[in-house]
């Protein structure tokens, strides 16, 4: 079984992951996410400086780099008719059906504040879903192009 991963779309959709994360963790929910974080650890403030912030920065590329390319190569074992929704659908499934579920645990069994789970399982899905959705819609562009 082989796949073929396209390297662009693996790096298209970690860029829009990061960005994402960016948006998500920042804009979208920072306060509400800095408010769980001081909940759990009891600290009020966390690493925003510059030099603090550069290693997370650069991990959270990394990371992202690396899912798109599971997620790639997943998308890549199975054609489809129609892959930019599939890639969408496989986030989604993935993104709910395993890693928020699965990280729920941390919550049931765990000192998770409920409101850190839900701000990191709503990315992990929403970013998953976006990751998909750009690896479909590319492969199929690279696909009727090499045809």
């Amino acid at each position: 079984m082989s796949s073929r991963v396209n390297h662009l779309a693996a790096l298209v959709a970690a860029i829009a992951f990061f960005l994402l994360s960016w948006l998500w963790y920042s804009l979208i929910f920072g306060s509400m996410y800095m408010a769980q974080i001081a909940l759990m650890t009891g600290k009020t403030s966390a690493m925003t400086s510059g030099s603090a912030m550069l290693w997370p920065l650069v991990e959270t590329f990394l990371l992202g780099w690396f899912l798109a390319y599971v997620i790639g190569t997943a998308l890549s074992m199975r054609p489809d008719p129609n892959p930019a929704a599939r890639g969408l659908g496989f986030g989604l499934f993935i993104g709910i059906g395993v890693f928020a579920s699965m990280t729920l645990m941390g919550v049931v069994w765990g000192s998770l504040p409920p409101g850190l789970w839900a701000i990191n399982a709503g990315f992990i899905i929403v970013a998953m879903a976006i990751m998909g959705w750009i690896i479909g819609a590319m492969s199929a562009r690279t696909a009727a192009v090499t045809v």
